[in-house]
């Protein structure tokens, strides 16, 4: 894969999130370490700033409310030191928006972006996007309806952006293999085995007592993470990514991401409408129950087929979805520059529609 040309020289980005935190490596596959990479490859010089650790390491008792203030006070002064030109934001609810009205005061010049990469039909989670929006320079939302509820007299405009795919993360090819242990990988984070997402999974184990799957997230399979989710993940010759919901265009949990990635073939809702960016013969989409029922045992059966479609659908997300490529979108939006190319996915400013659309 060619390396990126280098950003304009002596781009600083600051990410402002939890990386690199307590999770100790567990989370080393999300969305925010793949955009570092992705600016590290343009040539960026990229420093990230936990807020969460931060506020704990600036109190006695480790608290993380008690240590708000500091936590804030000590953005500026990261930024005093390092002096960014752009600042993402992911989610760290510790920073207030006074504290990056200041950040602005003090740095002419500087661009702020959100990134908000939760469902927007959830109201907490569009309130975090409005109130973000008031203060920041560009939005990035992995929803592809315009549901985020964001006024037009907002200051940031919104934009969708994929899950990013990564070639030092999503290293796993599935398509080059047949031996893997489990014909369908299904995980949720959750591990509530009332969790909705496990109705069609489980229907359609039902249906095919000879597919061997493995199901994450269930009573007496306890939710993973770090390498070992990424093993269990590359141990199945196919993967199902159903996000919550299902049903909201262009939107899905980095799952789908991570199972494109990693070389599996991956099952996807047409209500999503990701066919408008990848092809039949790049992800197995279905309606309903049946198709998927009927496209499981199909590609079960016939293994040249199922890695066929598997490495087409690898070679599609990390062209697309390249974490290199999603940063300098974040990066020509931010700055208000001209697109440098075609990208697949929608780039136009998203007006807001009301949630039932």
């Amino acid at each position: 894969m060619p390396i990126p040309a280098p950003s304009p020289p002596g781009r600083k980005v600051l990410l402002v999130g939890n990386l690199f935190g307590r999770e100790l490596g567990n989370d080393f596959y999300m969305i925010m370490q793949k955009l570092m990479h992705g600016f590290i490859r343009l040539g960026c010089n990229v420093h990230v700033f936990n807020d969460r650790e931060v506020a704990r390491g600036s109190t006695p008792l480790l608290s993380t409310s008690t240590g708000r203030a500091a936590a804030n006070r000590k953005l500026l002064k990261t930024c005093d030191n390092f002096r960014p030109d752009l600042v993402v934001l992911g989610h760290c609810e510790l920073i207030e928006n006074a504290t990056l009205e200041t950040l602005r005061s003090r740095h002419p010049g500087l661009r702020l972006a959100y990134r908000n990469v939760d469902t927007l039909t959830d109201a907490k989670n569009r309130a975090r996007l409005q109130r973000r929006a008031a203060c920041v320079d560009a939005v990035f939302a992995t929803t592809g309806a315009a549901i985020h509820g964001v006024p037009a007299r907002s200051r940031a405009p919104v934009y969708f952006m994929p899950n990013p795919v990564d070639p030092a993360i999503d290293t796993g090819r599935g398509f080059a293999r047949s031996d893997q242990a489990h014909d369908l990988f299904f995980a949720v984070g959750t591990g509530n085995s009332a969790d909705p997402r496990l109705r069609l999974p489980q229907a359609a184990a039902q249906r095919l007592p000879e597919l061997r799957v493995d199901f994450r997230g269930v009573a007496g399979k306890p939710a993973l993470r770090g390498a070992a989710f990424i093993d269990a993940l590359c141990d199945a010759r196919m993967g199902l990514s159903i996000s919550r919901p299902d049903d909201v265009y262009l939107y899905a949990s980095d799952r789908m991401s991570q199972l494109l990635g990693n070389g599996l073939l991956t099952f996807v809702s047409r209500a999503t409408g990701f066919q408008d960016l990848f092809g039949e013969d790049q992800i197995a989409f279905y309606d309903d129950l049946d198709e998927l029922v009927d496209k499981l045992g199909y590609f079960a059966r016939h293994d040249d087929a199922r890695r066929n479609a598997a490495e087409a659908g690898w070679q599609a997300a990390h062209a697309m979805f390249a974490s290199h490529r999603v940063a300098k979108y974040i990066l020509e939006r931010s700055f208000d520059l001209p697109l440098t190319e075609t990208y697949p996915w929608p780039t136009a400013r998203e007006t807001s529609v009301p949630r039932d659309h």
